[in-house]
This record gives structure tokens, sequence and C-alpha cells, in this order.
């Protein structure tokens, strides 16, 4: 049995490996690789030519490498694995490719939205116009836009129509823009006309009718929508929330005193109130993020701001168009189109760079249009 004192080769996994070593490193037949002498060495000068091919022959231990223990191809074998080991090595400890790689950023600016939102004004974002609506109907000017629905946050002006005696034949009253003249009952056919009915209470019915559009012969008030007489009270509510309702004339001209309207405007009863800038943010931000086929995002940020994005990320974004037509609103600098868009860096999964401050790496294949690359930090020498 070969002995290896000093020496564990059970270590080497690999038997054909572990066997070379075993012929090495065996003391028994006089190699003295532990440190200490194991055959007797006179001292002296070695003769010329003292070691010929024979001594050496004669020194190898036969029965060492019987049955071809170690052959060539076993020697092939092992130098291959140690050739492998060393290019993996070699892989290892290649240097990482300077550069610095960015991740990509969307274009982007910033919407303030500092006062009341009304009806009718405007956002657009992208391939996309916005418009606050405060009708019930959610009326639009274009029919592509994209309704903002405000009529939650938004009050109505109201007024009141006053009738307490039947009307007589040519009385007149003035609800907006339109004129309404009272008729006989056979004669009220024509827009604006209204039956004075064959009594107070027909009267107030054909009124009602007249106003909401339902007589059959009139169109519905472009401003107001009329509810049911209470008694002889109508209450008139503007169509569209806000201030401007305020403004919707309601003047008349009756034979019987009692017959008026409260004021000459709208807005005495209740007044009409606008969409609060906070509530104006949140409804675009719900209106946009409703909207699927959007290419420009809108997301909330500090105070009265709200920040518009490409959302596809890239240098392509700065194309987008954006813009208001808000009394109180406005995006930063009075832009017209997205900015600060940046391409990323294209990458492979896994694939590394490194600078002065940073190595990065890509957990995924990355675009010009993604954002995968991560970094950690090199600190400071230690």
């Amino acid at each position: 049995m070969a002995y290896y004192s000093g020496y564990d080769l059970t270590r080497f996994k690999n038997p054909l490996l572990r066997k070379v070593l075993e012929l090495i490193m065996d003391i028994s037949a006089g190699h003295d690789h532990d440190g200490v002498n194991s055959k007797a060495v006179t001292v002296g000068t070695v003769a010329d030519d003292s070691v010929t091919n024979a001594k050496v022959a004669a020194g190898i231990d036969a029965a060492k490498l019987a049955d071809g223990s170690v052959s060539n191809a076993e020697f092939q074998y092992l130098n291959g694995v140690t050739s492998n080991i060393q290019t993996q090595l070699n892989a290892v400890s290649a240097q990482v490719p300077e550069g610095t790689p960015v991740n990509a950023v969307a274009s982007s600016k910033v919407l303030t939205i500092d006062g009341v939102a009304i009806d009718g004004e405007t956002v657009t974002l992208g391939n996309a116009v916005y418009e606050f609506c405060a009708d019930a109907a959610q009326s639009l000017t274009t029919p592509t836009n994209k309704a903002v629905d405000i009529t939650a946050v938004s009050t109505k002006s109201q007024g009141i129509l006053t009738i307490a005696v039947q009307p007589t034949i040519g009385d007149y009253m003035t609800i907006g823009t339109k004129l309404y003249t009272f008729c006989a009952v056979a004669a009220a056919t024509g827009e604006g006309d209204i039956s004075i009915g064959t009594n107070l209470a027909t009267a107030k019915t054909a009124i009602v009718a007249a106003i909401n559009g339902t007589d059959g012969h009139n169109t519905a008030n472009s401003s107001v929508t009329a509810s049911e007489f209470a008694t002889n009270v109508c209450t008139l509510t503007a169509k569209i929330g806000g201030v401007a309702g305020d403004l919707i004339a309601s003047t008349s001209s009756f034979t019987n005193g009692g017959n008026l309207f409260d004021a000459v405007t709208l807005g005495t009863t209740t007044p009409g109130v606008d969409c609060t800038k906070g509530d104006a943010k949140t409804a675009i931000l719900a209106a946009v993020l409703a909207n699927a086929t959007k290419d420009v995002s809108l997301t909330t940020a500090a105070g009265d701001t709200a920040t518009a994005a490409a959302v596809t990320k890239g240098v392509a974004g700065d194309a987008l168009v954006i813009g208001e037509t808000m009394a109180h609103g406005a995006f930063a600098g009075g832009a017209t189109a997205l900015s600060g868009g940046v391409n990323g860096t294209v990458g492979t999964k896994l694939q590394t760079f490194q600078d002065t401050s940073y190595i990065y790496c890509c957990t995924a294949a990355n675009t010009i249009a993604d954002a995968n690359w991560r970094r950690i930090s090199l600190g400071s020498a230690y």
C-alpha cells in the first residue's frame, strides 16, 4: 500500500488525477515530496553522465504502471479537463468592459391646474383631446373628444317661473336665447309657440312641455330644463353646471302681473358653481386612465400639478403634441410637445459594464424603450 505522509489525496475526486498523484507522491518508492527523506542520499558530487536512461528505467516500479494504469488517452483527457478549467478561469478573470449604460426615460411635461375648470375647456395629450363636460348628456364640441365628467362637482344655476293666472294670447317670455309666444290652443303649432290651454292647469302643462321639447312642435330649450309646477312654481335649471348659468336670460311680458320670473337671469335661487381645481385634476386623471388607446399618460404630482408622460419610453416621445384651452391650466413653459425622452442602452441578459462609480448588469434583454439595467456602487477603497 502506497503511503502519502501529510497528504489527503481523497480530496481529489477525479480518479485519474488522483492515480497520477499517487504515483508522484508515493514515498515508499523513494519520493520525498512530504519533506522527509525516506531514502539515504550519499553526499558528494554526482559524476557526469551518472544518471543514465537505464538507471532511470530501472528505478521505476513497474507495478505502479501495470495494466496501462495511466494510458495516453487518460492523459489526454486530464489535459482537456485542465484546459477547460483554465478557459473558465480566464473568462471569470476577464476585465468587465468600460461603459455607462442608461435606462430609457419617457418624454414628459408637467400640467398645472390652478383654478376652476369650465365646461368645454380641453386638454390635449398626444392622440387624444380631453374635454370637460358639466352637463348630464356629456355633450362634446367635437365628437372624437374624450369626455371629462365634472357634472357631479359643478353646481347648476336655477331660477323660478311663477304662473298664477292663465296666460293671455300674445304674452311672451324669453329663456336663454329662445322666445316663447302664447297662442290659442289650435294655433300653437310652431317652434316657440305655447298653448294658453283651456285653463290654468293645462297652460302650466303646455309651458313645461314647450321648454323640455315634449309637446310635439318645440325642440328642447338649449339652456335649461323645466320641472313640473309645484302649485304655481316651476323651477328652471341650467343644463350645464357652473357660474356661466347665472347669465342665462329669463325675461317675460305677461298681461297678469302674477306671472313672472324671480329675476332677469338664472342664479338667484341657486347660483352656479364651477368645478374646483382639485376636482378638475381628479376628473381628468380618471378620464386619461380610462382611455385604453392613449399614447400619453397622466399621473398625479404634488399640489395642483400632474405629469403627462409618453406611454412608450425613448426620444420618440418628444414628438407627441400637448396643449390646453383652459383659463386656469397650462403646461410648463407653455410647451406644445413633450420633452426629455432618453433612449435606453441596448443590451442582452446578464451583460455587464463598469465605470468609475458602478458595475452595471442587464437583468433582461433591453431595447431603447426598456429600463432593465441595474447598478451596484463600487464603494470606497478598503
